[in-house]
């Protein structure tokens, strides 16, 4: 038997059995386009599922940061509320302000309304707070315990002209009954150049070995009439 009809036969038998399946060149063509679509659909979906993932997790971690920071604010808070140590050191030490703590003498006084605006003339307080005695008939703080003393005034200047520049002096005095004598402690000189409503401020402040009885005032020796606003004060260091 030659090989041809082998071939013959063989191909007759697996027709036969079912084994081959006769197929046209359009079917095969659709069933290709078929198989693209189902796996482009399965890509989707893979892609949808990994992007939902995501956003997931980068949701729980927000949730995580945002509980984590609100917990440890609130433990902070707590922590500085109950600790009895730190509210006790708030208490001894308040920070060097004289104002709250009422075992340091101190004292500050502000500006009272000027009668005029001459020159040369002390300035007249009123009392704000504080324990040291203030003396009105000379415009002075009166020191009621030797001591080291840090004083200050801040002085809030506004120019009137338009043009041009003023200027500004001032001294802070010291007087006492025993040597009785006006001695200058401290001075201020301010130039403030004039356009419409210029203003400036000056602050300054040291540190004095005062006696008890020390007289300190502050005398405007120029510049009066450019005063809008003054503070004077002094309190044990």
């Amino acid at each position: 038997m030659g090989p041809v009809v082998m071939e013959k036969k063989l191909m007759e038998h697996k027709i036969a059995s079912g084994n081959v399946i006769s197929m046209g060149p359009d079917e095969s063509l659709l069933i290709l386009i078929k198989h693209c679509h189902d796996m482009k659909k399965q890509e989707t979906c893979l892609r949808f599922i990994t992007l939902l993932l995501l956003l997931t997790c980068a949701a729980l971690f927000i949730y995580t940061m945002g509980a984590d920071l609100k917990s440890g604010s609130s433990g902070q808070g707590s922590a500085v509320e109950q600790n009895p140590t730190h509210s006790k050191q708030e208490r001894m030490c308040p920070a060097g302000d004289p104002k709250t703590n009422s075992t340091t003498p101190h004292i500050r006084l502000r500006f009272v309304s000027k009668d005029n605006d001459n020159d040369g003339q002390h300035i007249k307080w009123e009392r704000m707070f504080g324990d040291i005695q203030y003396n009105a008939e000379k415009n002075a703080i009166v020191i009621n315990k030797t001591g080291i003393y840090f004083a200050y005034v801040r002085i809030a200047l506004r120019c009137q002209n338009e043009e041009g520049y003023e200027k500004f002096f001032l001294k802070l005095q010291r007087w006492n009954e025993g040597y009785n004598k006006t001695v200058k402690r401290m001075e201020v000189l301010e130039s403030i150049t004039c356009t419409q409503g210029e203003s400036s401020t000056v602050f300054v402040g040291d540190l004095f070995d005062l006696l008890a009885g020390d007289h300190m005032s502050v005398l405007i020796v120029e510049g009066y009439k450019l005063v809008t606003e003054l503070a004077f004060g002094a309190y044990l260091a």
